[in-house]
């Protein structure tokens, strides 16, 4: 379990830049991924895509409990990863308290204020989101006597009438997408080996979610095509699996259930140390439920046919 030597709790780093000289609005680092993305194009009649979910968690063979969370809101198209830390009942409090903070604010997205001049409404609204999910954690930290928890996010948020997807990102989870069969990581991890720090700690975070007063937020801003599929994953997945490996996952099998199973029991058969979290988005056109409807009734009537013979 994760007591044994070989096991690498996730932890945060001591000291570094975000430590001080925090401001109560979150500061972010923007991240134009495709061209023109951070363009806040206007808002469309109708669907200009559609995005269809499929996800899970578990434990993993090392670990005693699952500190993971996470959150599939098609409705919202908002999609969330959080992996958290700070030992018994702390880490698995501070990531729920994460993906429920974030799911919440986006019900209630009117009252998120007026939009930064710096970033389109809905990034906007995703920086604030986890920012509320950082104050939320350091209280209940300070109430709960459980200082020190928090958790890592990677969260999609996904704007259909708009073609555009914002990915809000602090820690060492991760979004990855799949392009015409080629994989790219959209995220980059946030440790200690950005200062310069070697050995042991150099995998240790540089930021996280719940830690200080305020935390910088990696936004990045993307444009959808119908037939990407994105990945978001905690590090249970990335530790045990390379990109490789992950890549041929993915391009092996159309049905995401599948192809999410597949990847969880990979992780477990490379040593499953950590707990392992996915979320398969797929991107379909805007008629896809229609079609999808339309093939379903289609098997369904061939079914009866044979049956009737």
């Amino acid at each position: 379990y994760e007591e044994d030597s070989d096991i690498d709790p996730t932890k945060v780093g001591a000291g570094g830049a975000t430590s001080r000289h925090m401001r109560m609005e979150p500061p972010v680092q923007s991240i134009v991924y495709d061209t023109d993305a951070d363009t806040d194009e206007p808002t469309a009649a109708a669907s200009l895509f559609l995005v269809s979910a499929t996800a899970q968690t578990d434990t993993g063979r090392r670990r005693k409990r699952n500190e993971d969370s996470l959150l599939v809101s098609e409705s919202e198209n908002l999609f969330v990863v959080a992996d958290g830390m700070g030992g018994y009942k702390g880490g698995q409090l501070a990531s729920q308290l994460a993906v429920n903070t974030i799911k919440e604010s986006f019900s209630r997205a009117a009252d998120m204020g007026t939009p930064r001049k710096d970033l389109p409404r809905d990034a906007t609204a995703l920086a604030r989101a986890i920012q509320l999910a950082n104050d939320t954690i350091l209280e209940t930290a300070g109430r709960m006597n459980l200082t020190g928890m928090g958790t890592t996010i990677c969260a999609a948020r996904f704007s259909p009438n708009k073609k555009r997807v914002y990915i809000g990102h602090v820690g060492d989870s991760r979004c990855y997408r799949l392009r015409g069969g080629s994989l790219k990581q959209i995220t980059a991890d946030h440790t200690m080996s950005d200062f310069g720090v070697t050995g042991p700690e150099s995998g240790h975070l540089s930021r996280a979610v719940g830690i200080w007063p305020s935390v910088p937020i990696d936004i990045i801003m993307a444009e959808p095509f119908a037939g990407d599929v994105y990945l978001l994953c905690s590090d249970g997945l990335t530790k045990m699996l390379t990109d490789e490996t992950i890549a041929a996952v993915l391009k092996h099998d159309d049905e995401p259930q599948i192809v999410v199973d597949r990847l969880i029991a990979f992780a477990n058969a490379h040593g499953g140390k950590d707990n392992i979290t996915v979320i398969l988005v797929r991107v379909v056109p805007p008629d896809w439920k229609r079609a999808h409807a339309a093939r379903a009734r289609v098997l369904s009537t061939s079914n009866v046919d044979r049956l009737t013979e």
